[in-house]
């Protein structure tokens, strides 16, 4: 039987997260749209030249440049594609964006740029776009961008307003823990083989699969330290195990003094196959968790 593949469908972009910290941008304009492409750029960490005059800056743009101080250059004049002084400070750059109200000086910019290779984005005319902006859902270090491909905006940012009400608040710091959780599983196992790699790869996705997004929240350094204690023996911890709470005692408890494996995962994936056994384990669990709960309760009215 001939393998099945994913269908091909043409005309979409190349949907990346390209990395822009401390590289060379160049921003012709300083109106409003110029404000949000300034807003992206400074949020993604690039070096940013403006070059448009005083007079047409936005009153943010106006504040990036000299209240905050975190635009690395700006020249307080019009950009002249004739010049050939203009001509060779577009080289010096990684990216371009235009964002004026004159659609010739955008034009004669766009040919410049893709001459020299080098990629541009021109306001509102997609045929002179070698990316787009999508609209941007944005959660700590979580992003979502909803694109049509420069066709429909307004429909990209309704959708955008969707997703992000659906959004769970705490997301952005699940992603946070999960993040120094990688770092710490690379310190005690770096190799850069491609066992190890799988291997990293699978005990992440078992850890974070045993863990609802507010459980990953809630994950402090000490948490942190003993999931990765389970690394070396391929054991992915879940919360209850690790947690200081009365639950995750008396889970942690009934697991060692019974063996049962039913609440964590390890390389070999065992799960427990009696269905009576997790039923009445879940029964007594219930038991002494109840207990142990109503004797701190006890304890703390006296």
């Amino acid at each position: 039987m001939a393998q099945e593949y994913p269908t091909i469908e043409a005309g979409a972009s190349l949907i990346v997260a390209y990395q822009v910290t401390n590289k060379p941008v160049l921003l012709i304009g300083g109106g409003q749209v110029a404000a949000g492409r300034l807003l992206a750029l400074l949020n993604a960490g690039a070096k940013v030249t403006i070059v448009s005059p005083l007079a047409g800056l936005s009153e943010e743009v106006h504040h990036r440049i000299f209240s905050e101080q975190v635009v690395d250059q700006y020249l307080d004049r019009n950009f002249d594609a004739e010049s050939p002084d203009d001509q060779q400070l577009i080289l010096s750059f990684a990216l371009v964006f235009t964002a004026i109200d004159e659609p010739n000086l955008s034009s004669k910019v766009c040919k410049l740029c893709r001459s020299a290779r080098i990629p541009i984005n021109v306001a509102d005319v997609p045929p002179e776009c070698d990316f787009y902006f999508g609209s941007i859902v944005r959660r700590g270090p979580l992003q979502i961008m909803v694109s049509t491909q420069g066709k429909g905006p307004r429909i990209a940012n309704r959708i955008r307003r969707q997703i992000e009400a659906s959004l769970p608040p705490n997301v952005g710091n699940a992603i946070d823990q999960v993040g120094k959780l990688r770092v710490g599983l690379r310190k005690i196992a770096p190799g850069k083989d491609t066992e190890t790699i799988a291997r990293r790869m699978d005990w992440m996705v078992r850890v974070c699969d045993g863990w609802s997004l507010d459980q990953l929240a809630q994950m402090n350094d000490d948490m942190r330290e003993e999931v990765l204690d389970g690394w070396e023996d391929g054991v992915a911890k879940r919360y209850w195990e690790v947690q200081p709470g009365v639950g995750g005692k008396a889970m942690a408890m009934w697991t060692r003094a019974t063996g049962w494996a039913g609440g964590h995962d390890n390389s070999a994936g065992r799960k427990p196959t009696n269905s009576a056994i997790v039923g009445l384990g879940s029964f007594v669990l219930g038991l002494a968790t109840a207990g142990l709960i109503f004797a701190a309760r006890s304890q703390a009215r006296r």
